[in-house]
């Protein structure tokens, strides 16, 4: 079961990264808000023995026929939540439970 569209009020501007210029600097598509969608700020570290290493600053959970418009997250794109830049570091298809079709994707932002 998807949540229900009245639970998914948050939205946030995507801009696909599309490579490097000369400079080595990202460069990135033209902005397209995403809306209908949940997102949860909060870090997620682990520890090892080169000290504390962040994962992720927030997650962002798409849903496939709520969220609008749906598109083919990439890595490395850039998320702008609340006016800040993130970088999406992960993107996760979650796939529907009995049949090969997309549920939802989660980014993992930093």
């Amino acid at each position: 079961m998807k949540p229900p569209e009245e639970f998914l009020t948050d939205a946030f501007i995507y801009k696909e990264y599309q490579g490097t210029n000369d400079w080595s600097e990202p460069i990135y598509g033209e902005e397209v808000k995403i809306k209908n969608c949940r997102i949860d700020i909060g870090s997620e570290f682990i520890y090892s023995t080169r000290g504390k290493q962040i994962l992720y600053n927030g997650l962002i959970f798409c849903y496939e026929g709520l969220t609008d418009p749906m598109l083919e997250f990439t890595e490395e794109s850039m998320v702008i939540v609340n006016g800040l830049s993130h970088t999406i570091t992960k993107v996760i298809p979650v796939m529907e439970p009995l049949e090969n079709k997309l549920y939802a994707y989660e980014l993992e932002v930093v």
